[in-house]
């Protein structure tokens, strides 16, 4: 008699969705890795679908006719649903994706996706619940072994920062679809300023906070009006003060995200020069976080070498001069020092790495 082969558990999903056709693709998509799948084209159905069966995985679009997708998840968390769940959207609203995390999704998926991704996703929002399931287990049957708990808490830690991660490229890719080009800009900058803080011996234990700053440094754009952000021409007194509050709204921002809320001093900071004549405190000095001092090379470094609607990008000899130039009045002189010590490769080195189809300058 053969042995039976190990099945991997597979998760049971719901899917919600107002469009039949939506329905029936993603049940089509998710069969082969589910150990079931439902459909429902609104909350009243899924409501009566849940209570006929348990599932695992209820996959939602957030936008339909009664009951939306926030409000089902809502109703999931208050009433304790022991499900992970996903929503999904064609529409990005970064108050919608706060407000999803607030209310414990899983996951936040944009539309149009592939069937790898979605299988990702399901995959994920499972290997959490499942996670979260050993945990309710183990506090039951009083389990004691600390190597155990450990183990389980590392894995959790590493799930979560994968949805952090998500998160983090939802809010980037917020910003880039009104202005051009952020998304890139973005990762290139937090791989300067990493590089730049390891030069500098910065905290290991704060160099994730950094990098989510340095990522999501202009965030707080998403609230300037489009006629000031995408003007082609010079803005007016009246529109540079509009446009310089969008520090301010990007703090408010990563104040509202626990995770992300570290991060909020370097993004406050990260428009003030080193000899006090930035915005928009006006701060000197090392009253400037080290983050935020450093973060400035770094924006300077990309903003030089990227072309513009503008101007076109320059070397990075121009770079290194700019910089010895404003040795002590945009930049903190130390940082800067060690800034120009740094050879030429390196920093196109680094850019290749962020950006592998860019054009180095």
């Amino acid at each position: 008699m053969k042995a039976a082969m190990f099945e991997p558990l597979l998760p049971k999903v719901l899917v919600v969705d107002d469009d039949p056709a939506v329905c029936d693709f993603l049940k089509l998509a998710i069969t082969p890795s589910a150990s079931g799948v439902d459909v429902a084209e609104n909350a009243v159905q899924a409501l009566e679908t849940i209570e006929k069966g348990s599932f695992d995985i209820i996959l939602c679009d957030i936008y339909m006719p009664g009951c939306s997708g926030m409000e089902l998840l809502s109703l999931a968390r208050q009433s304790k649903w022991d499900v992970g769940f996903i929503l999904t959207t064609g529409k990005v609203h970064v108050d919608l994706i706060i407000e999803a995390l607030h209310l414990g999704a899983s996951d936040f998926l944009l539309k149009p996706f592939t069937v790898e991704t979605l299988d990702q996703s399901i995959s994920r929002a499972f290997r959490l619940l499942q996670m979260e399931r050993e945990s309710r287990a183990y506090r039951t049957s009083l389990e004691t072994s600390i190597e155990r708990r450990t183990r389980d808490l590392m894995r959790a830690l590493h799930e979560l920062e994968e949805n952090y991660q998500t998160t983090l490229e939802a809010l980037v890719l917020a910003l880039d679809a009104r202005e051009h080009e952020t998304y890139a800009h973005s990762l290139r900058v937090r791989a300067y300023t990493l590089h730049m803080a390891r030069l500098v011996s910065y905290p290991l234990a704060l160099l994730p906070a950094l990098g989510h700053a340095a990522l999501l440094h202009d965030i707080g754009k998403i609230a300037v009006a489009d006629a000031i952000l995408l003007k082609p021409g010079k803005l007016t007194e009246e529109e540079w003060v509009q446009m310089r509050r969008h520090v301010v709204a990007g703090v408010q921002i990563l104040n509202r995200i626990p995770f992300l809320k570290p991060s909020a001093p370097v993004v406050q900071h990260h428009h003030e020069r080193y000899d006090g004549k930035g915005y928009p405190h006006g701060v000197a000095g090392e009253q400037i976080p080290l983050g935020a001092r450093l973060f400035a090379l770094a924006d300077t470094l990309d903003a030089m070498t990227s072309d513009r609607a503008y101007r076109k990008a320059v070397g990075l000899s121009e770079v290194r001069a700019e910089v010895a130039r404003q040795r002590g009045w945009q930049f903190d002189p130390q940082i800067a020092d060690l800034f120009l010590k740094v050879p030429e490769g390196v920093w196109l080195q680094i850019r290749d790495s962020v950006e592998p189809q860019g054009t180095s300058h």
